[in-house]
């Protein structure tokens, strides 16, 4: 799955959350929305496909529309016994020179919001790190009653109007300097509020939070998620407070809760705030709680389960047992393809994504990707060719060059010498029989080439691919051409990766390998 298709999977399933919460809200354990959003992070962040009879993207699986997939081995073409085959990219240009547009623009997103969170954390570090400790019989007693692996210090500040919590390491509660030491009662209300953040590891959900709206920036639905997951970790701590203090104490709760001051002296992002969100809606749950019965223990898990079963997983392919024996399956970068033979002979694609299903003729399928038209060198023309390029390479000696994978160097003799070896040794293979390509599809970037008597003495399918690095790669034989395809793709996928070639160059070499 590539990123828009997990925002848009993730942007379904925080939907569904949005309505399931606005309904069930306080019917549940607040703890289940905090599943929910869990969840949905899950599916924004990992490219994974989990298919289901019930998922959503079944209903859809033939109706919704599936772009054509155009990145590196992205495009998808029956393999045919290729022989012996060589291809040798030759295009120079930067691995940067194939980043679009809408990646630059979604890579700055990323960064500006990165740097939004960051620079507000810090300076909210700075504040904090003028605080000092809580000196306070009170507080030291509550800290002895409640101890945890981790040490946690309390201390004020005149820079905050609120509680909150910061550090994971070493949590600290920062308080409001105008606390009212002596009031016991709201005290133990607020210390365990923070506390309850401190032992659920809080902080990290919100980092883990900031860090999907960052990479989901252009998605709406993510801001909404970022904002809500923020209430409802909030609203779960009150819940917990309550249910620990007993629900007699709702009232005194509320009360605290309301006398916090609601403004607030900056933005403080990752930090557990005790008053900062909603305070109508958190004052209304608190108002609500009550004892958690079987009810809704089972109601939060059927929520859970009908959720996550029919928003966080994707289509569930057809189902080969009603295809014939003879299928093929691909995973690629984009998804996954099936080949298959039906019961007249006739061939089938089914091309997955991870959401949709769509099955395609043969016919259906050349249309739509194409076999590339490749014009052949002859003998003759080679030759001529070669006796020019060798004036050529001989001139270029002292000048500087740059490829993906050498970066920038100078011509030297020995280099044009070993390059006139390798074009005399192509001349060489043209003269025994073998078929180099002049141009696919019009192109000279992709050079691509088989030895004709492997295709009639050989039944298996080989390829080998010369980098322009020199690096050599033979594939095969393998027994079937989805095999051969798994292989190829999976090596270029991982030479764009390494900077050794280009998406469109991975993707000419896929396309070519059917030819």
């Amino acid at each position: 799955m590539n990123l828009l298709q997990m925002s848009f999977t993730g942007a379904v399933m925080i939907l569904a959350v949005t309505v399931i919460r606005a309904i069930a809200i306080n019917k549940v354990p607040k703890k289940t929305f905090l599943v929910l959003w869990g969840i949905a992070l899950v599916r924004l962040m990992i490219p994974f496909s989990l298919p289901s009879w019930f998922s959503i993207y079944s209903l859809w699986n033939r109706e919704m529309p599936t772009e054509r997939m155009n990145t590196a081995a992205g495009t998808l073409i029956p393999v045919i016994p290729a022989g012996h085959q060589a291809a040798t990219p030759h295009n120079t240009v930067g691995p940067m020179a194939n980043v679009s547009a809408p990646e630059i623009i979604w890579i700055l997103g990323c960064v500006l919001c990165a740097f939004f969170f960051a620079t507000a954390y810090w300076k909210s570090y700075k504040e904090f790190q003028m605080s000092l400790p809580v000196r306070n019989d009170g507080i030291k007693k509550w800290l002895e009653t409640h101890p945890t692996r981790r040490t946690i210090t309390v201390r004020q500040s005149s820079l905050v109007s609120s509680p909150l919590t910061y550090g994971v390491i070493h949590p600290v509660i920062l308080l409001p300097k105008t606390t009212v030491w002596n009031n016991e009662e709201t005290l133990h209300y607020v210390l365990t509020h923070e506390l309850v953040h401190i032992k659920r590891f809080d902080i990290i959900t919100k980092v883990v939070l900031a860090v999907a709206l960052c990479v989901h920036w252009f998605n709406p639905l993510v801001w909404v998620m970022y904002v809500l997951a923020n209430r409802d970790i909030e609203l779960s701590c009150d819940e917990t407070v309550i249910r620990q203090f007993g629900e007699n104490t709702r009232a005194a709760y509320a009360k605290v809760l309301i006398s916090m001051e609601e403004t607030r002296s900056g933005f403080t992002p990752l930090c557990n705030n005790f008053s900062r969100n909603a305070i109508e809606e958190r004052i209304t749950a608190i108002m609500k709680t009550r004892k958690t019965t079987v009810v809704s223990l089972v109601l939060a898990a059927v929520i859970v389960a009908g959720t996550t079963t029919v928003f966080a997983t994707s289509a569930l392919a057809e189902s080969k047992g009603s295809m014939d024996t003879n299928y093929y399956e691909t995973e690629t970068s984009e998804g996954v393809l099936t080949s298959y033979t039906d019961d007249n002979g006739e061939i089938h694609y089914v091309l997955d994504d991870g959401n949709t299903t769509r099955t395609l003729s043969a016919e259906e399928f050349e249309q739509e990707y194409p076999s590339p038209v490749i014009e052949w060198w002859t003998y003759d023309e080679y030759k001529n060719w070669l006796d020019n390029e060798r004036e050529s390479l001989q001139e270029m000696i002292g000048e500087k060059s740059w490829t993906a994978s050498q970066g920038e160097f100078v011509w030297t003799q020995e280099m044009v010498d070993e390059t006139i070896a390798e074009y005399e040794k192509m001349l060489q293979d043209i003269k025994d029989g073998m078929m180099y390509s002049k141009t696919v599809d019009g192109e000279t970037d992709i050079m691509v080439g088989y030895d004709p008597k492997y295709i009639s003495s050989s039944g298996g399918y080989e390829l080998f691919v010369t980098l322009e690095n020199g690096e050599e790669k033979l594939f095969g034989p393998y027994e079937t051409h989805s095999e051969l395809l798994a292989a190829v793709e999976s090596f270029c996928n991982d030479q764009v990766k390494l900077g050794n070639m280009d998406q469109s160059e991975a993707r000419e070499i896929v396309k070519c390998v059917s030819d």
